[in-house]
Formats: structure tokens, sequence, C-alpha cells
């Protein structure tokens, strides 16, 4: 401000869009990146209610140029713009501070000592040895198995090795690259690894083979994921004795359901069958049966990066989906035409996708997946016994449209209000062997069976116990097709589309399910003495 003779915000607008042009003009790689960022400081505050420590800079800046800002900063894997607090990202405040350090140098009692600035792929890799010095079971399991296989596969083309063998490299590079659990401890432990590679006379030169990814690098690397008792306490000093293997297992079944997600893409744009042909998504285990005769196509973009014609008006009149797939768009569903080349959207697909209109384009491929479930499949739950995996629907909507009889939407609502009851009377004989007073407990009693009244009073008195209580909704499980096999065996419309909705809402209850229980079981296999400590993460 001093040296420009300009207000705040004019100096601020002025160092970011400079800071953007060059960030936008330099290999993603070699884009810069402040120490803050990789290290989360300041941290945010640890609970809820907890003040800020830091001070935040309301930027007046127009929005195409913050926009522009955050496409160009740093995101650790597993970071996302709206995220709970320990996985949101920092990219606009990493483009502010990134953009002032550039012109003026700075620091606090934190940062001294500290080189300033990193490329992209330094900051990466600092974060990747912070997830080895503070690695849980399940992600030790994958990543010493990936060593394994990528020392014995050395030289030997992709393309040539085992489908098992691709499937666990996969994973593994999507827990390096794109997810990741996070923690103060974890930044905790970046924080210790950056004061030992990053400060003094060998901080260039550490930054520089961190940024190679040389073979000093991968020795480095191996070093920190096989580091002996002592070296693991020192890389871990500042942190407590927690097991975080819950997290590690939440982190690699996202990894496992990426990969799975990617395979639905290839399936979905693989030639095309001539009878119906299945598709495991695992986890969570469904089975997909797609259609005879659709496909999904991958067009060339224009030059600007949009779908080309026709592509763009089938889907701006909802009569196909588009769905990213490996840095392009497809289109799904498509069909041959008849009698002459090409493809044309399959006909009346409209109403199978009018229930995807306003989800975001990563939401969409989820979508299919879900219309395409086979719900009377005989699912194989071996990995996780526990899981549901079925279309549980609402009674009242599937009795309107004439899907079960009324004496079949009483019965299911009469259990769902002994089960909702059941649930109340756990919760009060929990909360009668502890320190409750008998006022309170009485109460609670003379409350039970009404819901809000209960829930209030269960969490005010013990919110652990409080939150076991569970209300049971009315619900009948579906004994049918496929939403795309109902809709090809010509169900009405309405109900074709309630039946999306509705699948696709329990799809993502079930995907849920299916990623607390890897958190479960990584605590049973990895931590059994964590199992007291898991629910207060």
């Amino acid at each position: 401000m001093a040296r420009h003779g300009t207000s705040r915000d004019a100096t601020v607008r002025w160092l970011l869009a400079e800071h953007v042009e060059r960030q936008e003009q330099t290999d993603p790689d070699d884009r810069l990146t402040h120490i803050s960022t990789v290290l989360r400081y300041p941290p945010p505050p640890r609970w809820r209610k907890d003040p800020r420590q830091d001070r935040p800079l309301r930027l007046r800046a127009a929005a195409d140029l913050l926009e522009r800002a955050r496409a160009v900063s740093l995101v650790l894997p597993g970071q996302y713009q709206r995220a709970f607090r320990d996985y949101q990202s920092r990219a606009l405040t990493d483009a502010v501070m990134t953009a002032i350090a550039v012109a003026e140098p700075f620091t606090d009692d934190f940062l001294d000592g500290l080189l300033p600035l990193l490329h992209h792929r330094a900051a990466r890799n600092l974060w990747r040895l912070a997830t080895a010095g503070l690695c849980t079971g399940p992600e030790r399991a994958l990543l010493e198995a990936a060593v394994a296989t990528r020392e014995t596969t050395a030289g030997t083309p992709e393309t040539v090795l085992d489908p098992d063998t691709q499937h666990l490299l996969a994973v593994v590079t999507a827990l390096e690259k794109d997810v990741a659990w996070h923690s103060p401890a974890r930044f905790q432990v970046a924080a210790n690894i950056a004061r030992e590679l990053l400060t003094g006379p060998q901080a260039d030169g550490n930054e520089r083979l961190l940024h190679k990814e040389g073979e000093d690098w991968n020795d480095l690397y191996l070093d920190t994921l096989y580091a002996d008792e002592d070296r693991q306490a020192h890389l871990q000093r500042g942190t407590t004795s927690y097991d975080w293997s819950g997290r590690g297992g939440g982190a690699v079944w996202r990894a496992e359901r990426q990969v799975s997600l990617d395979n639905l893409g290839d399936w979905l744009t693989g030639p095309i069958q001539t009878d119906t042909a299945e598709y495991v998504v695992r986890p969570p285990g469904w089975v997909l049966t797609h259609p005879p005769g659709w496909h999904a196509l991958v067009p060339e973009p224009t030059h600007s990066g949009r779908l080309p014609q026709p592509y763009a008006t089938w889907t701006d009149q909802g009569r196909a989906l588009a769905f990213p797939y490996r840095d392009e768009q497809a289109v799904w569903p498509l069909q041959r035409q008849p009698n002459r080349p090409g493809f044309e959207p399959v006909p009346g697909a409209e109403a199978l996708l009018a229930p995807a209109t306003g989800l975001k384009p990563e939401q969409v491929l989820s979508y299919i997946e879900v219309v395409l479930v086979d719900w009377n499949h005989q699912f194989d739950t071996e990995d996780d016994p526990d899981l549901r995996l079925a279309l549980d629907v609402p009674v009242g909507p599937a009795y309107d449209f004439g899907l079960i009889s009324a004496e079949e939407r009483q019965r299911a609502m009469a259990a769902a209000r002994a089960a909702t009851l059941n649930s109340m009377d756990e919760v009060i004989d929990l909360l009668t062997g502890g320190d409750c007073d008998e006022k309170d407990l009485q109460y609670l009693r003379q409350v039970r069976g009404n819901v809000r009244q209960f829930t209030h009073l269960a969490t005010r008195l013990d919110p652990s116990i409080g939150a076991r209580f569970r209300v049971h909704k009315a619900t009948w499980r579906w004994p049918g097709l496929s939403v795309a096999g109902e809709f090809l065996a010509g169900t009405s419309t309405d109900l074709v589309q309630w039946l999306a909705t509705v699948a696709h809402a329990r799809s993502s209850l079930i995907t849920q399910q299916s990623m607390q229980q890897a958190w479960d079981y990584a605590f049973d296999r990895y931590a059994p003495r964590a199992r007291s400590a898991r629910r207060r993460v």
C-alpha cells in the first residue's frame, strides 16, 4: 500500500491479478504455493464454538478473478471447497498468501525459518511424506502391497498386468493423488517434516528434491513409510496417541469407490453389447445391468471444451446426460440409429433422466449407476454382512401407486412404530444406569412416544446416548427390476421418476453406511483397543 499509494483492497486486487496471470502461464506442477497452505496454518478452531485466532481478510474482487485464483491454487488430496473443517481446502487463502509473499516476504513465530514458497509438486510430496509419517493400518497394508508390486513389475507395461494388479495400482494411485484423510495430527507431522527439510542452508536443495521426484525422493518416501518406532515417534512429536485407523479405512474405501466409478465409466463407454451385460460396483457391492444397445459416447470436444452438436442439444433438452469421464465428457444413454450410421438418444429417456436435473456434473455418474442397479439381484454381502443392499421405499407413496395394499401399509407402519419405541427404551435403559436425575428420567418415560420431545430431552441429558436414538421409517422393500428396467417395461412415467428419486437418495445412504462399515472394520482389524475411542472423532 505504501509503495504504490493505493488502498488495501486495490493493492490486494492488483497483487491477486498479477499472481493469477503468472500461475496460469506456468505448468501446474511448477506453480507456487505458500508453505502455510500445506501446513494449514493458522489452524481453524478445533470445535465449532471456539473463536478464530486469525483475522479474516474480506476480499472485494470480481467473481471471475476469484474463481481463476482458486483454479490455480494448491488443493491437497482429499480437500474440497465445501467440506468438514479438517477437509476444507484453502484455495483462495493460498492465492492471496502466495501473491503477497512473492511481492513482500513476511514471517511470524510459526513461519520463521521455513522456506516460504514451494512448487505445487514439492508441496504435494511434502504432504505425501506426512501421510507416510502418520499412516494407519489400512493405508499401510495397501501402500506396502503396492511397493512390492511396483518392484516386481518394474518395466512391465501396465496393459499386460493382470486385472488384480492393475486394480491395486489404480487404488493406490487414487489414495496418493486424489483422496486422503485429514486431521490436525497430520498437519503437525507435515510441520515437523517441513522443519527438517525446509529450514537452514539445505532448504532450497530439499525443495528441489521434493519437486524433482527422482530416486532420492523415492528413497526418502520409503524411509518415511518404513520408519522404525523411534523415527515414527520423532515424526509424530506434538501429536496425541489417538489411533486414526477409522479415517484411514474411510480413505481406502473412497479410493476403492473412485476406481470403481472410473471403471463404471469404462464399462458404459466400452464396446456395445448385443446382450445385457453386468458390472459389479464394489464398494458397496451391487450389480448393475445395462440394457442391450444402450451406450455412452465420448465425443470430440469443441475448441472451447464444450460438447459438440448434436450432443449439447440433447443434454440441454434432457434427452441425455453428460458426465465427466477421464478428463473428457461422455453422453448417455444413446443407441444406434436404425437403418443408418450414427447414434441417437434412447427414445423417451426424458422420463428416466428428469430426476437428474440440477445435479452437479460429478454427481451424474452416480445417478446413472443407481438407475442401473438390479435390486432383485441376490447380492454377495460376504465383505459387508451387515450392509443392506436393498431399495426400501416409503410405504405412503408405495400405497398411493398401488404397489402395496392397505393392510401391508398398516403392518409396516406398526412395525416401524414398535422399532422406534424399542429404540426409546434402549436409550432410557442406558440413561438409567448413569448419573441422570430421577425426575428427568421420569419425565423422559412420560414423553416416550413423542419423537420430538424425547429426542430433545434425551440429547440434553446425555448427547452421546441421546444420539443413539433412531426413528424407524415405515418402508417396503422394492422387489422389482432396476429403474431402467422398469422404464423399458413400460411402467408409468410418474412411478419411474419417483422410483429413480427414491433410489438415488437410498443409494447415497447405502454408500455412506458402507464407508462407515469400512471405518468400523479398520478399528476392528487394525486397532482393536481403540473401539471405545472411535466414536469421538
